[in-house]
């Protein structure tokens, strides 16, 4: 079991930090009059994939089709098709869909919050582009690349080839040479110079790297027309194609400008969830799921006799186990 302690002037105690956690879930859903159901990783280690999914499929009855479904992310991305299928399966299952982002929530957490009815940012939170991540052992090793940057570089290359190729001819045609013969010299000297660059461009491996974002560009495109954003397509390519890099922030006021349905995260509420959000982070304790209920003991009438306690169903976290009898 994993505590943290919490020091005042009068006391010293130890608190589970999950305890904590959920406590902070059950008074925001009171105050916001919701269900919120939380995907939290804590470190590089946990993602979105399919555990994901199927805890939220096993607890699909524990969604209000009628209600107010809130989603809380802190999470650094993960599997597309995931964050796809998750996305369509929260829209479903509730009659108004929101997102609460205290702090991060990037790549596939991204593409989770486009067909929500509104996104609640806090001062810090953050989004993320879309580009694919991918991983190549062969060439590239363990460490995670976007197919985007090969794309960045052929840009750069055939920016760079029309730059050479109106260079050389409108030098040559400067120096008395016909426009056609100069054009015609400057080909050639284009093709000596950009030739050995092409070489090394593989078009099979372009190819795959082209389905991969488009894969994310098309869930995008379709999460977001099912929200009703009406530049779907154009807001799903600028998100895939647009930003320098993949760890690119896209903040409350980017998010806004896109068109996003974005609104603050009420400060105190911000607060109350970056405080237990920390306590997960310093144990590295993922969490899964909606908040367990409090069980209250009544008291035992004279004379009767103690019943068990009725189990409850688990609180599921990633690489923690935590189970009620």
């Amino acid at each position: 079991m994993f505590k943290i302690r919490v020091q005042s002037r009068a006391v010293s105690r130890l608190v589970d930090p999950i305890d904590q956690f959920e406590a902070v879930l059950r008074a925001l859903e009171k105050r916001r009059k919701s269900r919120i159901f939380a995907i939290v990783h804590t470190d590089e280690s946990h993602h979105l994939c399919q555990p994901e999914f199927w805890t939220a499929l096993r607890r699909r009855n524990e969604f209000d089709p009628n209600g107010t479904l809130e989603i809380l992310i802190h999470s650094g991305g993960g599997h597309a098709n995931v964050a796809y299928r998750l996305a369509k399966f929260f829209r479903g299952h509730c009659k108004l869909l929101n997102i609460l982002i205290p702090m991060s929530a990037k790549s596939a957490a991204t593409l989770l919050c486009l067909n929500a009815d509104a996104i609640y940012m806090g001062e810090f939170a953050e989004l993320g582009p879309l580009d694919a991540q991918l991983r190549d052992d062969v060439e590239k090793g363990q460490e995670f690349f976007s197919p985007l940057d090969e794309f960045k570089s052929m840009e750069y290359m055939k920016e760079y080839a029309t730059g050479i190729l109106d260079y050389f001819g409108y030098t040559l045609a400067d120096r008395g040479m016909s426009l056609k013969q100069a054009l015609h010299e400057a080909i050639g000297g284009t093709v000596g110079l950009m030739n050995p660059l092409y070489s090394h461009v593989d078009p099979s491996k372009i190819g795959s790297y082209r389905r991969a974002l488009l894969e994310g560009e098309e869930y995008a495109k379709r999460l977001l027309h099912s929200a009703g954003n009406p530049g779907a397509a154009e807001l799903a390519e600028h998100l895939v194609w647009d930003y320098p890099a993949h760890d690119f922030i896209i903040d409350f006021e980017e998010a806004a400008g896109l068109g996003l349905p974005v609104n603050r995260l009420p400060i105190t509420q911000e607060k109350s969830l970056i405080d237990s959000l920390i306590g997960l982070m310093r144990n590295e304790i993922p969490y899964l799921g909606f908040a367990k209920p409090v069980i209250r003991k009544a008291a035992a009438k004279k004379g009767s006799k103690k019943k068990l306690p009725t189990p409850v169903s688990a609180t599921v976290t990633n690489g923690t186990k935590r189970t009620a009898a």
